[in-house]
């Protein structure tokens, strides 16, 4: 009798949302409790390209990396990704998902915070802090997704503002 090989599932998860919305820490969450689970990030990356989290200068390789980094993890079998950045607009939704069709299952991954969370959340990290005015700027470049982009991926999950820092209920109230 034959034996049967099951093929494994390669799934990319697409974080989305402005700095201080909890996209790392939600991924680093998700890893500890999916064994197989890899995490790309864009500000690691950047990190290592340029020697900075706020070094800006190569963003052109930062990207290039960014990218290479998930098909790398991709040829693996039985994975999950995050790709953990910002993805403010559908034209990077679109991108991620048309460039990575290694992957069996695709999953969007928005972070609905209120933006005071975010700033607060932000200001409470050690290191990567977010200037408030590039904050605002970032607030402003976001677009909700659209349908069309919604239906590219498998799953479409949106983060509210339960998923905060404890911090940061404490100061709301």
């Amino acid at each position: 009798m034959p034996v049967l090989q099951f093929r494994r599932m390669k799934t990319l998860i697409l974080l989305s949302a402005i700095p201080g919305s909890g996209k790392s820490t939600w991924a680093k969450h998700y890893q500890q409790e999916h064994p197989n689970t890899y995490i790309v990030a864009s500000d690691d990356v950047r990190a290592r390209v340029s020697g900075h989290t706020e070094n800006f200068e190569h963003e052109d390789l930062v990207w290039k990396t960014f990218l290479a980094e998930i098909h790398e993890y991709g040829k693996l079998d039985d994975v999950t990704v995050i790709a953990d950045a910002t993805n403010l607009q559908n034209a990077y939704r679109r991108y991620y998902y048309e460039q990575t069709p290694e992957f069996d299952i695709h999953k969007l991954v928005l972070f609905h915070i209120p933006f005071e969370i975010c700033l607060f959340q932000n200001k409470l990290r050690t290191s990567r802090v977010v200037s408030d005015e590039a904050m605002q700027r970032l607030r402003e470049e976001f677009e909700e997704p659209t349908p069309e982009i919604i239906d590219l991926y498998d799953e479409y999950l949106v983060i509210g503002k339960s998923y905060i820092s404890e911090e940061a209920k404490h100061s709301a109230q």
